[in-house]
């Protein structure tokens, strides 16, 4: 006799196979044998919607995502007019993670019935994820709290939707509506800690990170987002333990760690054995954290074990030239089978934990990533004429960085202040952007662009060696310049990448930079004067010497 689950999955299966006949036998005008389908699917399952819904939920909860998607469509294929079915087909979609897809058939629903309950919601949320239209969301969302004002998700959404759009006293409110709604929600809590850090609640944004990770304790989402909290507070202790989490809660890594050959290395013992170090996550990561490889190799070596590392191909030359001779070996790209034979692995932002490191034992040597000395030296050439200031500058990050919109200062707010500067030559950093110098330009803003020439980081490091100055967002460029030893300024908001840590103008990762932070949730306009009042300084005093 076949298990129970075995049993199951063959009466859904046999259920799909009538309904898809009854599907075909429809788009042929053959009524008679779609209903004699529809009878012989109804004898295995019925078909009301109630019980649609139970077999749904059924299949997602044993992870068979596709079965739960064709089922989804092939019902309304065969009920169009249903909106009931429509926004089924939507929400299989969404649970199998196709955001984009269930679109399509959410429009539909919403077309047919737009008050029926979730719809508006969960379409908020599909366009959410896929980087649709922030009007619509909060149209959607707004109508939905105000017809169930106990909807704790759209509250949610509506919380996370008003950050977006950058009005903060609305996403508060919305906030806190979804932690009152369901105090016992481990998502509304998350959430709400997440706005509470725009609004600098530092105190209360822990406390509502702590309450989720202690209602959802298995949950990584929740552990990882506290994990950022503790480490942009500077609490190491707790934040290293918690930022292991990153693989399978945060929003960018969540459930990709690459599977790798061998066990990652918890500190054993290395004698006679072999341990491969890689790159992971974004640039920046991996230009900030390859500090650690000196560490490493001593701790590696002293044990009588070798050294690996692989990481970014973009990277290669600058991280070779720089800190090549601590290991046994470099490589970089290239797939998992690519690898050399290893017996342990670990993923580079792994390394603080490894270290128990705290603010006074960062590796802070500075510089630590050296750029060509020729490469280098050719440029000055170049930018060699005068006494003025060379200054680079980038004003946006990834734009695909779902912290870019609050991270970025634009180019127009660099010609409103920069324009006029006497005795400063600007010099563009940012890639793929000369329609922005171009708009810069007529704008009064003058910024010279040599980024085309730029294959690789190695290229950019020769360039930013050649300059006096890096002005920058949170952005790669940013902890480039920093491992360079140049002197760098950082535009930061209010809630910043942790590394930046809160209320300081220092950095105790990168000596050479000075940080300049909004005062509140959108303000640029303190800090974008008190960078141009100290470049005004800096090139007078560049220029009288």
């Amino acid at each position: 006799m076949l298990p129970t689950s075995d049993r199951e999955a063959d009466a859904s299966s046999a259920f799909l196979t009538f309904l898809r006949a009854a599907a075909a036998a429809r788009a042929n005008g053959a009524t008679a044998r779609e209903t004699s389908y529809l009878d012989a699917a109804a004898r295995l399952h019925p078909l009301d919607d109630a019980s649609l819904d139970a077999l749904v939920a059924t299949l997602l909860a044993q992870q068979r995502h596709a079965e739960a998607v064709e089922l989804g469509a092939l019902v309304a294929q065969l009920d169009p007019h249903s909106a009931l079915a429509q926004f089924r087909a939507g929400y299989t979609l969404q649970m199998a993670n196709r955001h984009a897809d269930a679109i399509v058939p959410y429009r539909r629903a919403l077309a047919r019935d737009p008050a029926l309950p979730q719809l508006r919601n969960n379409l908020a949320g599909a366009l959410m994820l896929t980087g649709g239209d922030l009007h619509e969301q909060l149209a959607l969302l707004e109508s939905a709290v105000r017809d169930a004002p106990e909807d704790a998700n759209a509250w949610i959404n509506l919380a996370n939707a008003y950050r977006k759009s950058l009005d903060l006293p609305r996403a508060l409110e919305a906030g806190a509506q979804a932690v009152q709604r369901a105090p016992q929600s481990p998502l509304a809590h998350n959430n709400y800690a997440l706005t509470l850090r725009e609004a600098q609640r530092w105190d209360d944004a822990e406390r509502a990170a702590v309450t989720a990770s202690e209602l959802a304790p298995q949950n990584p989402t929740m552990r990882s987002n506290l994990g950022m909290q503790q480490l942009v507070r500077g609490n190491y202790a707790q934040g290293w333990p918690s930022h292991e989490s990153r693989w399978e809660g945060s929003l960018e890594l969540g459930g990709n760690r690459p599977v790798m050959p061998a066990p990652t290395w918890r500190g054993e013992s290395l004698a006679g054995k072999t341990l491969l170090v890689w790159g992971e996550q974004g640039m920046g990561d991996v230009l900030q954290f390859s500090r650690y490889i000196p560490m490493l190799a001593e701790r590696v070596h002293r044990e009588g074990g070798r050294l690996l590392w692989n990481s970014f191909p973009q990277m290669g030359e600058l991280l070779v030239r720089s800190l090549g001779a601590y290991v046994d070996a470099y490589s970089s790209g290239g797939g998992i089978e690519s690898l050399p034979p290893m017996d342990y692995e670990i993923p580079l932002l792994s390394l603080p934990l490894i270290f128990d490191t705290r603010e006074e034992t960062i590796p802070a040597a500075s510089p630590y990533l050296f750029a060509d000395p020729a490469a280098c030296e050719s440029w000055r050439k170049r930018l060699a004429g005068g006494r003025r200031l060379k200054v680079g500058l980038t004003w946006t990050g990834s734009r695909g960085h779902q912290r870019n919109p609050y991270r970025s200062v634009g180019w127009q707010r660099y010609a409103q202040y920069f324009a006029g500067i006497d005795n400063v030559t600007f010099y563009s950093l940012q890639p793929g952007a000369a329609a922005e110098v171009a708009a810069a330009h007529e704008a009064g803003l003058r910024m010279i662009d040599h980024t085309a020439s730029f294959a690789s980081f190695d290229d950019t490091a020769a360039f930013v060696g050649a300059l006096d100055l890096v002005i920058t967002v949170c952005t790669s460029v940013a902890h480039l310049s920093g491992a360079l030893g140049q002197r760098t300024w950082v535009l930061l908001d209010v809630n910043p990448h942790w590394v930046w840590l809160l209320e300081r103008s220092d950095s105790p990762w990168y000596p050479s930079a000075t940080l300049y932070r909004q005062p509140r949730f959108g303000e640029w306009e303190p800090a974008l004067q008190a960078v141009a009042h100290d470049l005004r300084k800096l090139a007078a005093q560049h220029h009288g010497k």
